[in-house]
């Protein structure tokens, strides 16, 4: 039976009968009284109709999840939203007065819905999934929709001060990345039921899209109230009602083919194309690029010969080059080759940020190699957040304490920044990536690639000496003719999207609600 029902929001109570388990094909469309607003556009106050598909669709419940509302509740509501989306927020205020409203009867459970790669909103649900392991999740949740503007590291840390966190490990929790895997979890949760808007809501498994005011999820929720108790007379148990209705919804998609839908969608499209690093065009590997050089590294200064490397710190082809091939060179090279470390944190690497933002605050203290070197080396148990890092400034002889403060500071996010736009525009897409006197070299090759190279690049070096070439001038003379920076193959690209590539480091905000 297809039927398509106009019900007024007030009259839904009313009207409510219990189709579940009759064999009956339920497609109909119920038409609220909605806001047309959704993520991230400003809250429209006109009023437009929006069909809700009233086919039952599953979504099941998982023991860890954290909701508001009562345990054995006769209407569930899981909701998908973002941290960094205004409808969602000004729909979290809408449940938390339902959940008043209803008490026992009402239960909300969070999933995070967030745009890939959109590292704003990703990281805000990790600090909340973070706030959870100690017992203070919906003290962050409330925080985060309160001040949307900015989730930046230090101003992530002042809220979880605020609410009494111990901060050694939520710092950890969000460096190592260790709720990454749960906000993927939501997201492919979110992808099977074929969402793509936000916010969005299945209520005892009805597809609800955007943000709805009050009166109408008042209308929905006493129509399923009213379901669930007719279930009740017919002897299921009261902590059995989500489970029988699941029982007979179905597993697929949502349609999402009415105009509201199509709107939110071409807005989450172009939010997270947005969030998108822009295309880069690759170096050439027949060209010659003036890299700046005075970066931290191995080996003299005076070196006819500088290798500058772009490394992450989760990146298993890069553990293999610095611990076969760099000090294989250094070995072989000792007066001659100097290698700099440059900073290129993979988007698919949760703590490679924070490693490198320690290895540039070790810098600071004239440290930044020996650094490196120990995280390289570091054991398998250690993980990349600052209980590890602090564990290391010790280990290698530098100010702990002073290295603890440091790493939190803006200079060194702009530093790690400067470093990430420096890879983009010369079009470095992955790690490792050197430049052998600017000479591009991709990935982690043989030792014969790189020795071949530089044997070459000394050969030349020694052709200069002989027509009296002094040492300290070597490189710039090998060095003449190569493309200068406003020459690099991306030489124009914006600074936005260097702060986007390294995960927003740069931390651009001094002022963090108390």
């Amino acid at each position: 039976m297809n039927e398509n029902i106009e019900i007024e929001a007030g009259r839904l109570g009313a009207r409510s009968k219990w189709l579940l388990g009759r064999g009956l094909q339920l497609a109909t469309v119920l038409t609220l009284g909605l806001a047309a607003t959704g993520c991230p556009a400003k809250p429209d106050k006109a009023q437009a109709a929006v069909d809700i598909d009233l086919r039952r669709l599953r979504v099941d419940l998982l023991e860890d999840e954290y909701a508001l509302g009562g345990d054995k509740a006769l209407v569930t509501i899981v909701i998908w939203s973002d941290y960094a989306c205004p409808p969602c927020g000004r729909s979290w205020q809408v449940m938390k007065h339902l959940v008043e409203d209803y008490g026992e009867d009402l239960r909300v459970v969070f999933r995070a819905g967030t745009v890939p790669g959109f590292a704003h909103g990703e990281r805000a649900s990790e600090a909340a999934f973070a706030a959870g392991a100690q017992g203070k999740f919906w003290d962050m949740h409330w925080r985060l929709f309160e001040h949307p503007d900015d989730f930046s590291r230090p101003v992530l840390r002042k809220h979880a001060e605020a609410i009494g966190l111990d901060l050694a490990q939520f710092m950890d929790d969000l460096d190592t990345g260790r709720f990454a895997g749960r906000r993927i979890r939501d997201r492919r949760a979110s992808m099977e039921l074929g969402v793509s808007a936000l916010p969005v809501a299945f209520v005892n498994g009805l597809y609800v899209l955007g943000f709805k005011d009050e009166a109408g999820w008042h209308a929905l929720i006493d129509r399923e109230i009213a379901t669930a108790k007719q279930m009740m007379q017919e002897g299921i148990r009261r902590e059995g009602v989500y489970d029988e209705f699941m029982r007979t919804a179905k597993r697929g998609s949502v349609d999402e083919d009415s105009d509201e839908a199509k709107r939110l969608r071409a807005q989450r499209e172009a939010q997270a194309k947005s969030a998108k690093p822009a295309q880069l065009a690759s170096p050439a590997y027949d060209q010659r690029y003036a890299i700046p050089t005075g970066a931290p590294g191995f080996g003299p200064e005076d070196a006819p010969v500088v290798m500058v490397e772009f490394i992450d710190y989760q990146c298993p082809y890069c553990q293999k080059a610095q611990q076969e091939v760099i000090p294989a060179l250094l070995e072989r090279y000792p007066e001659d080759l100097r290698i700099e470390l440059r900073h290129l944190p993979l988007e698919i690497h949760p703590s490679a940020p924070a490693a490198a933002r320690a290895v540039i605050t070790a810098g600071a203290q004239g440290k930044a190699a020996e650094f490196s070197d120990a995280l390289w080396h570091r054991g398998a148990d250690q993980g990349l957040g600052l209980t590890t890092f602090v564990a290391v400034a010790k280990q290698i002889g530098i100010d702990a304490d002073r290295f603890e403060r440091d790493f939190q500071t803006r200079e060194i996010g702009e530093q790690l920044m400067r470093d990430v736009l420096l890879a983009r525009r010369l079009g470095v897409q992955g790690t490792p990536g050197f430049f052998v006197n600017g000479r591009y070299v991709d990935g982690a090759r043989s030792l014969g690639t790189f020795t071949d190279m530089i044997d070459e690049e000394l050969a030349s070096a020694e052709k200069l000496a002989e027509q009296g070439t002094a040492r300290a001038d070597l490189r710039e003379a090998l060095m003449r003719g190569a493309l200068e920076p406003e020459q690099f193959p991306n030489a124009q690209l914006d600074t936005s999207g260097a702060a986007q590539a390294a995960d927003s480091n740069p931390e651009n905000s001094s002022q963090a609600p108390e």
